[in-house]
């Protein structure tokens, strides 16, 4: 995720304010929900069992840390810690932890039948899941005040926009797609298992790079 700006985005960040950069906005927040991740797989476990409450409160909670970390590096701090790769390292650390907590108490609600069992899924888990990730540091040190410049607030509005529609049409289609296939519900929950250790794993990997850098 961190890294320069993609062409596509390098396009319409010199699209005027208004209409189309709230346009522009919600077009790379539907960009950035989409792809796969420790957040996804905990909100399609949820919804599939029924949790659809829990799966927008995770959710809600990442796009608060999203918010957390666009604050974060339009007043320069995300900078700040670019030049502390420990503290980054640790950050890693104690996120990785955190997404093999998850994958454990969702391998054990796996076992023990889905429907007997409290999803894992809270604002406070989303929040602290992307909060601690350096992978979403990295990425809004390299775009968020460059976006934040050159969009203003139409733009970010519709970024988070886009992002909190996103979410919660998933957690709903989710949980249409469970009532009419529940077999599906523990195959998406050992597949969560894997994407969340695997995650994890890989977080923690490169935490210990930084550590050690």
């Amino acid at each position: 995720m961190a890294g320069l700006l993609s062409a596509e985005t390098r396009a319409v960040t010199s699209i005027d304010p208004g209409w189309r950069a709230l346009l522009a906005g919600m077009l790379l927040g539907l960009s950035l929900a989409a792809p796969p991740g420790p957040v996804i797989a905990i909100m399609a476990t949820a919804s599939l069992r029924g949790r659809v409450r829990e799966a927008i409160l995770t959710a809600f909670g990442a796009i608060s840390a999203d918010f957390t970390w666009l604050m974060l590096a339009v007043l320069g701090v995300v900078t700040l810690l670019d030049h502390h790769p420990h503290v980054v390292g640790l950050l890693g650390c104690g996120g990785a932890l955190l997404l093999l907590w998850m994958a454990w108490t969702t391998w054990q609600a796996a076992r023990a039948g889905l429907h007997e069992n409290d999803t894992p899924g809270s604002w406070r888990l989303g929040y602290l899941t992307v909060l601690t990730s350096p992978f979403s540091m990295g990425w809004w040190l390299a775009n968020g005040s460059l976006l934040y410049t050159a969009w203003g607030i139409p733009g970010i509005a519709g970024l988070f926009l886009a992002l909190i529609l996103y979410s919660v049409a998933f957690a709903y289609g989710f949980r249409w797609l469970g009532a009419r296939a529940a077999a599906a519900v523990l195959g998406v929950a050992y597949l969560s298992v894997a994407m969340l250790a695997g995650f994890g794993l890989y977080v923690g990997w490169t935490g210990l790079k930084l550590l050690g850098s």
